[in-house]
């Protein structure tokens, strides 16, 4: 089982990781964790060159990452909450998902499938916890265009407050979260915490 964290905040260590650090000790099979604000990922440019060729011509991180995703069996999404929203960089990432669009819808292009995965979305929040739908409807975009069902959610919120490493529901919901996917895939070993 191979499974893909991309993590949306500048921080490698903030609250989002917390839980996901929480998941990756019950996970089985490989992770692989890409930094969205630290693995040299451009958004798109509308550059179009994508209509006439089957990859993007930007040249970085992001290369990586679509073979990633034709590869992985899962895909967690991590994500502080800034203004209602995922975070800047973390959309900019799913800009560059333009390619799969274009395949689809541009070039028509009947071969193209992107392997089936689960998902778990993780969000973090300091102060306003009130709207998480824009965020999640911005992730449930991402899921789609990765084509990943999502299976589940964890939120540590009220970050100002508390700390992720002390939210022991949210910490609780990533380990069962982390066995799920461990069952989804036939790994039905028992981990004790």
């Amino acid at each position: 089982m191979k499974t893909l964290v991309i993590n949306g905040s500048p921080r490698k260590n903030g609250h989002a990781m917390t839980l996901v650090n929480e998941m990756i000790k019950y996970l089985n099979g490989e992770v692989r964790i890409i930094h969205t604000y630290h693995d040299n990922i451009s958004p798109c440019m509308d550059c179009r060159y994508c209509w006439n060729h089957s990859e993007c011509c930007t040249d970085d991180g992001m290369q990586e990452v679509y073979k990633l995703l034709h590869e992985v069996d899962n895909i967690i999404l991590a994500s502080p909450i800034y203004f209602s929203e995922l975070t800047g960089q973390l959309l900019n990432f799913a800009s560059r998902l333009q390619l799969f669009y274009v395949s689809r819808c541009i070039r028509k292009n009947k071969e193209f499938k992107l392997k089936e995965k689960k998902g778990v979305l993780v969000l973090s929040a300091g102060g306003d916890t009130k709207n998480l739908e824009r965020a999640t409807e911005s992730a449930n975009i991402i899921f789609r265009h990765t084509n990943t069902k999502l299976i589940g959610s964890t939120y540590t919120l009220r970050t100002n407050d508390i700390s992720a490493e002390e939210d022991a529901l949210a910490l609780s919901k990533a380990h069962k979260l982390a066995l799920k996917l461990n069952d989804l895939h036939g790994y039905n070993l028992l981990i004790n915490p």
